[in-house]
């Protein structure tokens, strides 16, 4: 690992130093060819994070962070810089990192502002003009978005994010935003604490990116669902990845975890009695049919049950794959790959199937398809 010149500024320099005379302790695999598709995530071996790349068949290759990163990401093409990702601190976070992928070297690392922390969540705009980050304020918990320079991530201006605790944001193929806010209030003080339960109150808002206004707000019917996570298909329906914060543990692990978005408003996709799946739904990906559309399908992770949970892009017909500690999703066209906290990558790439176990890897909630 190469040290920068650019270190984060809570890390002294000794400790950096001595962490780069570390190397990662992995199991022995063969060595894939540099086109085989990989994933793009972040991962924890012994108490140490990274941000790098997976590809079948192989150990993983990355940047050592400080603390755990949440969403990685490629830098947007426009941008001139190949090779290059964004890694964003999971929340509540205070650094990005832009690192090379292929050399697994850090290229610019950069702290955010002292009164605010990141929400895990990055992405560009449609031409790669701007960066836009989920935010809170650390003095009020309020939520932001914050417009940020893509190249040197300095931020250059910010407005409400509609809510509280927004997590993910999408652009939309107009160029607005569509801001999932989790409504749950968290201030520095008290950690990840929720200090709200009775009083939370997540949506998903659509933001003007130029203006910040609000054009419009979708809730779930029930208020104890915070919303966190979104998937795109091509049709415009967005699916919703949702987190249950019920008192009532029962009613906790029998929550629904997908809502589906589109022209006829916001709608929770209810379980069927035989399907438990804990109440949390880590990742939210679509994956179009191989062989037909009507195989369309949008997948969630359930981490606290340990399955990847499938419906029809219509929200019916639901199936269960088990993953323990389901997390990151990544597809491109019908070929996906998914990985868990307990080591196991499950997938399948040009119809070969994916199915491995790194013991000593405890991967990241997100993940993006690397070509």
């Amino acid at each position: 690992m190469v040290i920068d010149a650019f270190l984060p500024k809570h890390l002294r320099r000794r400790d950096w130093l001595a962490l780069a005379a570390t190397s990662i302790a992995l199991p022995s695999f063969a060595t894939t060819a540099a086109h085989t598709p990989g994933l793009l995530t972040s991962w924890v071996i012994d108490d140490q994070a990274w941000a790098g790349v997976w590809q079948p068949g192989s150990a993983p290759r990355g940047v050592a962070l400080p603390k755990r990163a949440h969403e990685v990401q490629m830098l947007h093409p426009a941008l001139g810089h190949p090779g290059q990702a964004l890694a964003v601190a999971r929340r509540p976070g205070e650094t990005l990192l832009r690192f090379d992928t292929r050399s697994a070297r850090a290229v610019l690392w950069h702290d955010i502002e002292d009164d605010r922390v990141l929400c895990g969540h990055a992405c560009y705009a449609l031409d790669g003009s701007a960066l836009y980050t989920t935010e809170t304020s650390t003095d009020t918990g309020a939520g932001f978005i914050a417009v940020r320079d893509p190249v040197s991530l300095e931020k250059i201006r910010e407005f409400s994010s509609g809510g509280l605790d927004p997590h993910m944001v999408l652009v939309e193929p107009d160029g607005t935003l569509l801001v999932a806010n989790g409504g749950l209030l968290n201030l520095p003080e008290t950690g990840r604490t929720k200090l709200n339960l009775q009083q939370m109150d997540s949506s998903i808002a659509l933001l003007d990116a130029a203006t910040g206004a609000q054009r419009q707000a979708w809730r779930a019917s029930d208020p104890f669902l915070s919303l966190r996570h979104l998937a795109r298909a091509p049709n415009g329906t967005v699916a919703i990845a949702m987190q249950a914060e019920h008192s009532d543990a029962a009613a906790r692990r029998n929550a629904p975890l997908l809502a589906l978005l589109d022209t006829q408003g916001l709608r929770t996709i209810a379980l069927p009695e035989n399907l438990a799946l804990g109440g949390y739904g880590g990742d939210v990906a679509f994956v179009p049919g191989r062989n037909s559309p009507n195989d369309d399908r949008f997948v969630v992770s359930a981490t606290h049950a340990g399955q990847l949970a499938w419906w029809s892009a219509q929200g019916g017909d639901p199936r269960q794959l088990p993953l323990p500690g389901a997390g990151a999703l990544a597809s491109l066209g019908p070929d996906w790959l998914a990985s868990g906290a307990q080591g196991g990558v499950r997938g399948e790439v040009a119809t070969h199937r994916v199915d491995q176990q790194l013991a000593s890897v405890h991967w990241d909630n997100h993940g993006k398809w690397l070509a």
